[in-house]
């Protein structure tokens, strides 16, 4: 029996999660994208994961780079995630536009957000279409005040 892709993205549709837009910086530009693929993995050392794809223009640069920020995405931030992941939209000009602060390790971070955690590259791993990435966390805030933007089947939701 074989399993189409669209078999296989349903079923993974119905598995709820966050939404993180993952932000670097190099030299010369900063960038940023849409990750619903995130996780913790390990408190000691502090460590966390997200799938990249391999096929978009933000993947050699944010690796090269060695660093990022996770900005876990507040409920009312789920315009900044429909542009993170748009293939339309200049990702550095959004993000001066939107006149983000730096965080301790120098990359931008989204104003709002519900959590940032500022990571260094630890490892890539291949995976098929998407390289594993590892960040060893470096700094972490949060606002409990706030609520989070979640994802279920292709569809956004706030609670």
């Amino acid at each position: 029996m074989s399993l189409s892709p669209d078999e296989f993205k349903n079923a993974l549709s119905h598995f709820a999660s966050g939404v993180t837009v993952v932000t670097y910086s190099d030299t010369s530009r900063s960038g940023g994208l849409t990750v619903s693929s995130f996780s913790s993995l390990s408190l000691d050392p502090p460590l966390v994961v997200f799938n990249l794809q391999k096929n978009i223009s933000s993947h050699d640069p944010l690796l090269a780079s060695g660093q990022f920020t996770i900005n876990i995405l507040s409920g009312e931030q789920q315009d900044l995630s429909n542009q993170f992941a748009s293939g339309k939209i200049d990702k550095h000009e959004l993000i001066q536009k939107l006149s983000c602060d730096l965080g301790h390790n120098g990359v931008p971070f989204l104003k709002g957000n519900l959590s940032r955690i500022e990571c260094q590259l630890e490892k890539q791993v291949d995976g098929g279409d998407h390289t594993i990435v590892i960040g060893r966390v470096m700094y972490a805030s949060s606002d409990d005040s706030k609520r989070p933007l979640l994802y279920y089947r292709r569809n956004y939701y706030n609670i």
